[in-house]
């Protein structure tokens, strides 16, 4: 056997003890957040909110289906203004449900709804409520999202 140098020796013992020692830790990548679930909409009320929608387009209402403080509100005038602007939407092209919508005036048992009218010529949002006997007790049309209004979907749902 031949006698080893003293800087073979060095180098060895380096080389052995990077293979003895612990590998350093990866980088572990940073986990990805969990995607907020999207609400899921009630077949029954979308159908309602695209037929409110394409009805207040062409300015004739059914008016059996408006709770007595939204039909106090009501008239020709106002009917045709908002058929007239929602008419320069175009066509409606997809409905998008928003999420449930509470407001601090509804009575018990109410539900509100928030829908995006997506149309040839523009989008608008559908703010619907029915009070507890199904009638719709707020319905409004707006160009943008208040964000302060939109509340997160409840953790079970309401029950019938």
């Amino acid at each position: 056997m031949k006698p080893r140098s003293a800087a073979g020796a060095i180098a060895l013992v380096a080389l052995l003890g990077a293979l003895a020692a612990p590998a350093p830790a990866r980088p572990r990548a940073t986990p990805t957040p969990s995607p907020t679930p999207t609400p899921i909409a009630d077949p029954a009320m979308t159908k309602l909110a695209t037929q409110q929608f394409v009805q207040w387009q062409a300015g004739v209402i059914n008016k059996s289906l408006y709770a007595q403080q939204v039909l106090d509100k009501l008239n020709d005038a106002k009917i045709s203004d908002t058929s007239h602007a929602l008419g320069q939407l175009g066509a409606l092209t997809e409905v998008v449900f928003i999420g449930p919508w509470i407001d601090p005036s509804f009575p018990p048992g109410a539900r509100g709804y928030i829908y995006q009218m997506r149309c040839a010529d523009g989008n608008i949002y559908l703010w619907l409520a029915l009070d507890p006997q199904g009638k719709i007790a707020t319905i409004f049309f707006k160009n943008r999202l208040d964000v302060e209004t939109v509340t997160a979907p409840p953790s079970s749902p309401p029950s019938p």
